[in-house]
């Protein structure tokens, strides 16, 4: 019986490794990229450790039920490419082994491989996106208990601006406070305080404050324009944070489709009518249809690797990424249809896999029919006997007593990197774009964006997608060349010669060194302006409101010597105040002074600034009246620069914007360490690009002689470790428990040191 299964035992010695490796490689690379990204716009700041991995869990099951299929795919190609370029599959068939009995290794994977997406589509993937809600409102809690940053202004709460200039953040204690609030007669209620602190309970928060002064301004148009100034020990306010609606959200479940299991979708399907069962039924059939990918996958790419010529599996994985590709295409163009009513919902959520299996089947009986023409015509030919030296080889032998650079083989290792290079990464944004499209369709669907939209998200979004890439797909193409050195005996050969291995490393270090150099370009040239563009798309596409900051937005801001608060627009071209609010604090810089507005404020010197048509207010007066004057001049006053509008997210600026924003929130006594940390991490990717290929090359020497499947997954176990060492590390850096060069390039020093040591013992 063993003996009868030896064809099919071998067969998927073949075709498992490959699957397997794949599935490994592109879950970890989409999983670090995608809760590096989730991570950005949900949290939007320093949040313990525990969400991070609570949201990668929450994302587990969405990747797999992409990355599975792919891989069967991929798996499926390579593996009977491999066989065919070596002319296993010509002995077999030659054998009397059918085409069928070639096939079943292949489709007992697909089996096995569409059982576990249909756990996890019909189960797994609806609690998953339970998973990340909850994920989203525990951070959103996370904040309200605590959501005042000392040295920062907070505009979240609605109708109040606070500002903490000390405190300590994990005990909830701030000091010197300072707060604006609209009141509903259009009175504007100011309030200073020697300290405060937030009381949140189950359905509201309330804010104390110790020592507090309460000053009430009447609208400019009010009959009565008394000013109230008080003096409390004790000053309470309760507002709403929405606090009661996250833990009801939380407490009850949702009733969204998205989160619905196979049972509870049926049932729903089955009590709703109208377009509601019809986007249920749409639902639950569009996830059979992906669930069953693999198994037609595995069909598909075994047809499409039967059909290859010998030697063509760089050319069958290309195929695989456009069956992908136009796979999913369609079961967004079969979603489409049935929402427009051209198909019914069942039709249009098996369109994709429908389309695959005819054209998978129409594939096998053509190649059916010409098999036998395949096999007479292919031309065999003829590989030189190992020990036996070529011409060729001859050559590269002559050429390898030279030390010149770039010799022949030099030519040829940046060639192949070169190549892999642009396959892997090429490989992985259509993956992520893929992903990307299905995480936001329902969002274009619902809130109307329109694909064109979309489509330019997706171009914004490159450059970012790139730099995150490029350290995953260097270290890919440097296994893949070195390992098939390896594999080949071209480095025994390099060795004969008399030249080192560390000579045979230097082309990959130098395309290493042009990456990153690439990458530092689009980093720093590219990417600021782009995040903007793509941050705004994808408010837009979700139906919210952009994040990214604009001259047209209120700009609040705390001068460098922290006696004055200042709120404005500013006007950029003319380097103009437009509309100023100035709150002056006393000699202890904790009471209110003054309080100045007028309609644009200009700088007559380099710290005097001119306010035109000012009126004020001075509370320190025994009898509080409103005065006006044309002009009126303020003494030491920070730059124009200082009160440029500028965005604080490390992502969308350059490594000079941010340097000088940090010395500006440096100068105002703010809290830079997030930024900090994430300017010492812009210094510091390149260099992470570099790292990959020096560990790369002597894990790809060592493992590329057994097996080129297990180079492949020392890269997956490379990237999820450096991945989790650097998060950890940053975290750290986040909350000052460690150096921002520390927090930043630690990771890159410990797995450089790994690197040296590989190298090391690599033999020369």
């Amino acid at each position: 019986m063993s003996s009868r299964r030896l064809i099919e035992r071998y067969i998927l010695r073949a075709v498992v490794p490959y699957a397997v490796g794949a599935l490994f490689l592109l879950t970890g690379i989409l999983l670090v990229q995608q809760s590096g990204r989730y991570f950005d716009t949900i949290f939007r700041g320093t949040v313990p450790a525990g969400f991070m991995f609570s949201l990668t869990l929450a994302l587990l099951p969405t990747v797999l039920i992409f990355t599975i299929p792919m891989a069967v795919l991929s798996g499926t190609i390579i593996g009977f490419g491999r066989m065919g370029s070596d002319s296993e599959l010509v002995a077999m068939r030659a054998a009397g082994v059918s085409g069928l009995k070639i096939l079943a290794p292949a489709l007992l994977m697909g089996i096995l491989a569409t059982l576990a997406c249909l756990q996890l589509n019909l189960n797994e993937a609806p609690q998953a996106q339970q998973q990340l809600r909850l994920v989203g409102v525990r951070s959103a809690l996370y904040k309200l208990d605590s959501p005042v940053e000392p040295q920062t202004f907070t505009t979240e709460i609605p109708g109040y601006v606070i500002y903490v200039r000390e405190g300590d953040k994990t005990r909830g204690q701030w000091g010197v406070v300072f707060l604006r609030s609209q009141e509903s007669d259009r009175s504007i209620r100011l309030v200073t305080a020697e300290s405060g602190r937030i009381d949140s309970s189950a359905d509201k928060s309330e804010l104390v404050l110790q020592n507090a002064i309460q000053t009430r301004i009447p609208p400019d148009d009010a009959t009565n324009q008394q000013y109230v100034v008080e003096r409390l020990a004790q000053f309470r306010i309760v507002f709403d944070t929405g606090r009661s609606e996250l833990l009801s959200r939380m407490q009850s479940p949702e009733t969204k489709t998205d989160e619905m299991d196979f049972r509870r979708l049926r049932a729903f399907t089955n009590q709703t009518t109208g377009v509601e069962r019809r986007e249920a039924i749409l639902l639950l059939n569009k996830r059979l249809g992906l669930s069953f990918a693999p198994f037609i996958f595995s069909f598909f790419g075994a047809i499409v690797a039967l059909r290859m010529r010998r030697g063509s599996r760089g050319f069958g994985v290309l195929i695989s990424l456009l069956v992908m590709l136009i796979y999913y295409l369609l079961t967004i163009a079969g979603e489409q249809l049935a929402r427009a009513g051209s198909l019914s919902p069942i039709a249009g959520g098996w369109l994709a896999t429908s389309v695959t299996v005819l054209v998978g089947l129409g594939l096998w009986f053509t190649s059916r029919r010409t098999m036998r023409r395949w096999f007479t015509g292919m031309s065999q030919a003829s590989e030189p006997i190992a020990g036996e030296p070529s011409a060729e080889s001859d050559r590269t032998s002559r050429a390898m007593r030279s030390i010149r650079f770039p010799m022949l083989l030099d030519v040829s290792v940046l060639r192949t990197m070169i190549v892999s290079f642009l396959f892997g990464f090429i490989a992985l944004v259509i993956l992520f774009d893929i992903f990307t499209t299905f995480e936001l369709w329902r969002f274009v669907v619902s809130k109307g964006a329109g694909t064109k939209i979309l489509a330019q998200y997706l171009f914004y979004l490159l450059p970012l997608v790139s730099v995150e890439l490029f350290p995953g797909s260097v270290l890919v193409a440097t296994l893949i060349t070195y390992a098939l050195i390896a594999k080949k005996r071209e480095a025994v050969a390099w060795w004969a010669s008399g030249q080192s291995v560390y000579r045979l490393m230097l082309p990959g270090l130098v395309f290493a060194v042009a990456i990153a150099v690439g990458s530092w370009f689009i980093q720093e040239r590219i990417m600021p302006q782009a995040n903007i563009k793509q941050d705004s798309l994808r408010a837009r596409i979700r139906g919210s409101v952009a994040q990214a900051a604009s001259s047209a937005e209120r700009r609040w801001l705390v001068s460098s010597d922290v006696r004055r608060i200042f709120s404005y627009d500013f006007d950029a071209k003319r380097q103009t105040l437009i509309k100023p609010t100035v709150y002056e604090f006393d000699s202890s810089r904790t009471a209110l002074k003054r309080v100045i507005e007028g309609e644009e404020g200009n700088w007559t010197t380099g710290t005097q600034l001119e306010i035109k048509r000012a009126d004020w207010i001075d509370l320190d007066q025994p009898r509080v009246a409103r005065q006006t004057a044309e002009r009126l001049a303020i003494d030491n006053v920070d730059s124009p620069s200082v009160f440029k509008p500028t965005v604080d997210r490390p992502s969308q600026l350059d490594a000079i914007q941010l340097r000088d924003y940090i010395q500006v929130l440096k100068i105002r006594g703010a809290d830079i360490s997030t930024l900090a940390v994430g300017l010492q991490l812009k210094y510091a990717s390149p260099f992470a690009i570099i790292m990959m290929a020096l560990i790369g090359m002597p894990l790809a020497i060592s493992f590329g002689r057994k097996s080129t499947v297990l180079a492949l997954c020392s890269a997956v176990v490379v990237s999820l470790s450096f991945w989790l060492l650097a998060s950890g590390f940053t975290q750290l850096g986040e909350h000052l428990l460690l150096p921002p060069a520390v927090a930043a390039w630690a990771p890159i020093v410990i797995f450089s040191g790994g690197a040296f040591y590989f190298i090391s013992r690599v033999r020369t």
